[in-house]
């Protein structure tokens, strides 16, 4: 799954980057429309839902927070 959600992100950035569990998503080319587009297809993808403060960028500070509540809904 975690190859997933980074696929999914890296697909989603503006430039060509390296996007690794510890990649800080404020410093990664999303813009907050990617970021919700990320959002939906994770939802999508893995079966979960975000609540809607976590529909906000600044809500998470890594690629690996994002990962680990994937994982988190996922399992729940």
């Amino acid at each position: 799954m975690k190859e997933r959600i980074i696929e999914i992100i890296k697909n989603a950035c503006a430039l060509d980057e390296d996007v690794n569990v510890n990649s800080k998503l404020n410093e990664l080319s999303l813009d907050s429309l990617s970021f919700i587009s990320v959002i939906a297809e994770l939802e999508a993808a893995c079966g979960v839902t975000f609540e809607l403060e976590e529909l906000n960028i600044s809500a998470w500070e890594t690629v690996g927070d994002l990962i680990l509540a994937t994982e988190g809904k996922t399992n729940a």
